[in-house]
């Protein structure tokens, strides 16, 4: 959709709902983003998060890793944790969003998530986004060794968060009709990309 066709239908709502309620995604559009972390990280649900290498792994958790290897289902669950800065004078609300995750510059993850959100007139929140793959769909033909400390430096934040992107386009629903920001904003380590 054009910006004009945009805006006109925020306008649109703003007249047939009352300006507040739009208002809270307009904020929710001019709030500041940045990349916190990347946190609960499960691989194979073992939980992973204090496991710094390969090596340290527990003799009760390594054969869990390994025949989940061998089974081609190593599955990772992670949240993106993302700062969110309301520098508005009143409340900005979304009601969901729509979300790419990319792992290397490469799509990872499309999709749309029900995460309801409100953060206060000039506070800041954390939105923490969670996502879960097989590792095998992305390192296809890599060892298992590779596989596993690629996660536990994930779990650790040794890994150059760079490597970990996500984009996301908030939406806000009024009445039936669901409004959405007009592009996406992508945050990941200390870059931040306002279009995709």
């Amino acid at each position: 959709m054009k910006l004009t066709k945009y805006l006109f239908l925020m306008l649109t709502l703003a007249l047939l709902t009352g300006c507040a309620s739009v208002k809270g995604l307009k904020n929710f559009a001019s709030c500041d983003f940045d990349f916190k972390s990347v946190s609960n990280v499960r691989l194979a649900n073992v939980d992973v998060s204090n496991i710094k290498s390969y090596n340290n792994l527990s003799l009760k958790d390594t054969p869990k890793l390994l025949a989940a290897f061998a089974k081609k289902e190593l599955n990772l669950n992670f949240n993106v944790n993302v700062d969110v800065k309301n520098p508005n004078s009143q409340t900005a609300r979304l009601d969901g969003l729509d979300y790419i995750l990319w792992i290397d510059n490469a799509k990872i993850l499309t999709g749309t998530m029900n995460k309801q959100m409100s953060i206060g007139a000039n506070q800041s929140g954390t939105l923490a986004l969670p996502f879960s793959f097989n590792l095998f769909d992305f390192f296809s033909g890599k060892s298992s060794s590779k596989m596993i400390s690629f996660a536990l430096g994930l779990a650790t934040n040794s890994a150059d968060n760079s490597r970990v992107k996500v984009s996301i386009k908030p939406y806000f629903a009024v009445g039936k009709q669901t409004i959405k920001l007009p592009a996406y904003v992508t945050v990941g380590g200390d870059k931040i990309m306002p279009k995709q």
